[in-house]
């Protein structure tokens, strides 16, 4: 069953989603919003993306400065991003407030640190009619990660996304790979909220969206919508055993 959670307002590093504590086999979800001083961690035995939504930061991998991760806000600036196998050390220094999202998946150890700038990164306009959107990949399957896909998708006002409904939750290739998705929303102007329907045969799951909430995909098709006059936003992030993104459309809605 999906997990629909608000994020605390408060300054640190708060760890939301694990396997432990969700429906999820593979991914996990972090946030540090931030000031000053400095931020250390260690990926462990996960990849790590790291995408910054606002303020400004040098971030270091083994105590190398690999760039600057700086952004007003996801609505007025493309994101950069830092990816990182497992095992590797790395500290934040912040310049000022900032707020970074980490999504996380347990790996083997391959692959190399990169700094993800605005021209590494594809950017699409798709949909039509009322579900015109703005995708962001970030980490597509082209990028050499383990498992993780990840991107950005911004909604028109009063569009949707996710549309026509898809899931990806079966294994039936050539035609559909089984993935888990997370979904990190803001809201503009925050006082705003959206909605998404998670739903297939067996379970039918509507969530009311406000600003800086998070929504698990164990499964089911997602379509997201959000109300006149205000944008939505969500973070994306795929995870499965094998890192191939072929989503099947709901019948009734593939027109």
């Amino acid at each position: 069953m999906a997990i629909h959670l608000k994020i605390e307002e408060k300054q640190g590093y708060q760890e939301i989603i694990k396997p432990e504590n969700s429906d999820l086999q593979f991914l996990t979800f972090g946030i540090i919003r931030q000031e000053n001083g400095t931020f250390k961690g260690n990926t462990g035995k996960e990849e790590k993306v790291f995408v910054i939504t606002e303020g400004k930061c040098n971030f270091y991998v083994e105590k190398n400065l690999i760039g600057v991760m700086k952004r007003k806000n996801v609505f007025e600036e493309p994101p950069v991003a830092v990816y990182l196998p497992p095992f590797y050390e790395y500290s934040i220094e912040f310049e000022k407030f900032s707020e970074i999202c980490i999504v996380g998946c347990k790996g083997k150890g391959f692959g190399k640190p990169k700094f993800i700038n605005s021209k590494d990164i594809k950017f699409r306009r798709i949909g039509e009619e009322t579900y015109f959107r703005n995708i962001t990949d970030i980490v597509p399957e082209t990028f050499p990660a383990e498992k993780i896909i990840l991107g950005e998708t911004i909604n028109d006002p009063g569009n949707w996304s996710s549309y026509p409904p898809h899931k990806h939750d079966e294994n039936n290739p050539p035609d559909e790979y089984k993935l888990e998705e997370i979904y990190f929303f803001k809201i503009y102007p925050p006082t705003g909220f959206g909605i998404i329907r998670i739903f297939d045969e067996k379970e039918d799951n509507l969530f009311l969206i406000r600003n800086n909430e998070i929504v698990t995909i164990p499964k089911g098709y997602h379509p997201v919508t959000v109300i006149p006059k205000h944008q939505i936003y969500y973070l994306w992030a795929l995870a499965g055993e094998k890192r191939i993104l072929k989503p099947y459309f709901h019948p009734n809605f593939n027109f």
